[in-house]
């Protein structure tokens, strides 16, 4: 790749890090009013399968992301691109906004937040192990079953408060998926068909583990939104056929 290309990437990437840190600065412009003076109680069945559910979504959604701040910014570094680290440093400060409305819902119901969970440990540890490539492999995965989760709680209550917030995290985790995704086609960018291939192979992998592990304990609660096992598996295939299809425009 001759340096006129280099430079020419490099800059691309530099405006779109740029415009980032601008969509993310206005987040004001883009909160939803969530209508808590209307919150409905929720019935006998629908605490039992919902606040555990609910709870650990929200620890999930809760992070200082740290070491995403460690890799973003050396990456920046190693391609030019100041300000890739703080779009990074603002995704999640979005992503932790998440975590605050659910944890409103739930002191509102008089539930508990908690402080760990396995499905968040493991999401967090395998987020630690390699670079940004990887980083992003799970947040994508992360983001792409949250939509799908978020649509069936959105049906499955008919509480307006519970309704408006999953429909400000749908519409934050839409843009989201979008901001990963045109950073994967960077750092895709001038890769074979081979590698790229192998690499989505192990996205699979780790995507249909991470989807039987969120069925396995949220099922109950993704049913209630009248979906089935069919239906969720159905559902996460086509948003992540879509996602790699995407990153490898």
């Amino acid at each position: 790749m001759d340096a006129l290309l280099v430079d020419e990437l490099v800059s691309v990437e530099a405006r779109n890090s740029a415009w980032w840190c601008d969509y993310f600065n206005a987040y004001e412009a883009r909160q939803r009013t969530i209508p808590w003076d209307k919150l409905r109680p929720l019935t006998t069945h629908e605490r039992r399968v919902l606040v555990a559910s609910l709870q650990d979504f929200q620890l999930g959604e809760s992070s200082e992301g740290r070491h995403g701040m460690a890799r973003a910014t050396a990456y920046g570094k190693r391609v030019g691109d100041p300000h890739y680290a703080e779009a990074v440093r603002l995704f999640f400060a979005e992503e932790n906004r998440h975590a605050d409305y659910l944890a409103e819902y739930l002191r509102r119901n008089g539930a508990e937040l908690i402080g760990k969970s396995w499905t968040d440990f493991v999401f967090r540890r395998v987020r630690r192990l390699m670079g940004l490539e990887t980083l992003l492999t799970v947040l994508l995965s992360a983001e792409l079953i949250g939509e799908v989760y978020y649509r069936a709680i959105r049906r499955a209550t008919v509480c307006p408060a519970l309704r408006a917030v999953c429909t400000q995290l749908l519409t934050d985790e839409r843009m989201h998926i979008r901001f990963h995704i045109e950073r994967f086609r960077f750092i895709r960018r001038g890769r074979g068909p081979v590698r790229r291939s192998l690499q989505d192979g192990v996205w699979w992998l780790f995507f249909t583990a991470t989807r039987l592990s969120v069925w396995a304990k949220h099922r109950r609660a993704i049913r209630l939104g009248r979906r089935s096992f069919r239906r969720f598996w159905s559902e996460t295939e086509r948003s992540l056929r879509r996602c790699i299809r995407d990153a490898n425009a």
